[in-house]
């Protein structure tokens, strides 16, 4: 986020950091008292998530913050949801870098990431030619500034490092269309399509595939990807976070829905290994 996208969530952030600290409070024992993963605790005190109304209510009953500093803290939010939440793509401030480093950090707090694509692959597993492409699309056709390309490159590759970490748990669901889309050159294509095929069978990573033709119980309207209970949504004018445990229990439900007709392991495997097969560039066709 930009320096004054961010300035509101941050002054709340600290606030209430301000407020477990002062009680002596490590950000574990309070997410435990409250009943939170301790990534979430984390994400608010930074300002990479707003909490809710009920968040703020019962972060002062746990640090003992009378009426007055409550309505300090409603009032910073309100300022807070003001502030836009969206990146524009790699527009803002802080470029393609900056958003990469947002991501490697949700993704390092995170202790269960669900993601689920229907046009391009997951970031978390793209090899670096394919990410360069993508990346390279945010230049020319969202206005995303070129000069730090491949530093975002660079960070969206050491992000996929998470990936190693058995102490987290990683699921991703994509459409067969992920699987046939040509957004690069063939050959890049085809390294990318390797890639996950060989990502299969890994004890913390689930990889699954909806085939072309399977009966889908809704419309698969957009990508998402869950970090825990922080949700971003992204779309061709922004990459929105959401944040609210009805956020977090409608996407969770979402997410078991299109599970359920998913193919994993071997049947996975193969819808790869056809789409691999039928690669062809736009000259053969």
């Amino acid at each position: 986020m930009s320096t004054n996208q961010g300035h509101h969530r941050g002054a709340l952030g600290a606030k209430l950091r301000e407020l477990r600290a002062r009680e002596g409070m490590s950000g574990v024992a309070l997410a435990a008292q409250l009943g939170w993963v301790q990534s979430k605790v984390s994400r608010i005190e930074t300002g990479r998530q707003l909490p809710t109304e009920e968040d703020v209510h019962a972060w002062a009953v746990a640090t003992n913050a009378g009426p007055a500093i409550v309505d300090t803290l409603l009032g910073q939010l309100r300022l807070s949801r003001t502030e836009h939440l969206a990146w524009r793509r790699g527009a803002t401030d802080a470029g393609q870098a900056g958003t990469q480093r947002s991501m490697l950090d949700l993704a390092a707090e995170a202790t269960l990431v669900k993601n689920f694509e229907v046009g391009i692959v997951p970031g978390l597993l793209q090899t670096p030619d394919y990410a360069r492409v993508r990346l390279a699309e945010n230049v020319e056709f969202h206005g995303a500034p070129g000069d730090d390309l491949e530093d975002a490159l660079l960070l969206r590759i050491q992000r996929q490092q998470v990936l190693y970490d058995r102490n987290k748990q990683f699921h991703f669901i994509v459409t067969e269309s992920v699987l046939r889309a040509l957004l690069c050159p063939v050959e890049v294509m085809r390294g990318q399509l390797d890639r996950l095929s060989a990502l299969i069978g890994m004890t913390n990573v689930r990889f699954g595939v909806i085939p072309i033709g399977a009966y889908l119980p809704l419309a698969p309207l957009h990508g998402f990807v869950m970090f825990d209970d922080a949700i971003t949504v992204e779309t061709w004018a922004e990459e929105e976070t959401l944040q609210t445990a009805a956020d977090a229990e409608r996407f969770s439900r979402i997410f078991e829905q299109l599970d359920r007709v998913a193919r994993y392991g071997d049947e996975a495997r193969e819808l790869i290994a056809e789409a691999i097969r039928q690669l062809r560039s736009p000259a053969e066709r």
